[in-house]
């Protein structure tokens, strides 16, 4: 792997764009589980990997859709990072989200247990492969649970969209990510 610092890297791109976030995310991606990733990188790139992954999924599809929805593999990590860039709210609305999913969803693995757990919290029961793995909810129950997860998808809509959408100020979302790189562009991305 490449022992090169974040700075090598940009080769001269100015820090203060989108440009160079992706340009770090793109080194730093590689064909492996998350879980993989973390463990081949320093903390602080891994930070900017999962802090891109998750602005631009919720750039591309919201919470509820984007990253909820297609990126499972991230969610466990979306709180320590959004404390990291000092986004605290957002962290702690996550991690209140994730308290909502059934005990056993397996955020690791996108495949038809989760699609079914997602299903299940959006209410679209018809999609639901595995009924009997819900069916320990009374009726009372899943509308609960569905109610408390829409409510915590629209708080993190809410909070989100004034600090990440295409309008908002501090480089349109990804000024906490750029003065996390900015204070980290002497490390190294790989940990080997």
């Amino acid at each position: 792997m490449n022992k090169k610092t974040i700075r090598e890297i940009l080769n001269g791109i100015s820090i203060e764009t989108e440009e160079a976030l992706f340009k770090i995310s793109d080194k730093i991606f590689i064909e492996e589980s998350i879980e993989e990733i973390k463990n081949k990188t320093t903390l602080e790139a891994f930070t900017i990997f999962i802090g891109v992954q998750t602005i631009g999924c919720w750039k591309s599809g919201g919470w509820a859709i984007e990253i909820f929805g297609n990126y499972p593999e991230i969610v466990p990590y979306i709180p320590s990072v959004m404390k990291s860039l000092q986004l605290e709210n957002v962290a702690k609305l996550v991690e209140k989200t994730i308290h909502l999913f059934p005990e056993e969803t397996d955020f690791t693995k996108n495949d038809q247990d989760y699609c079914d757990v997602i299903n299940f919290l959006e209410g679209h029961d018809r999609f639901i492969k595995n009924k009997e793995k819900f069916e320990k909810y009374s009726s009372e129950e899943k509308s609960q649970i569905r109610e408390n997860y829409r409510n915590a998808i629209e708080k993190l809509e809410k909070e989100v969209d004034q600090i990440w959408g295409y309008n908002a100020p501090n480089q349109e979302g990804w000024g906490n990510i750029i003065y996390f790189l900015k204070n980290n562009l002497n490390v190294k991305i790989w940990k080997e």
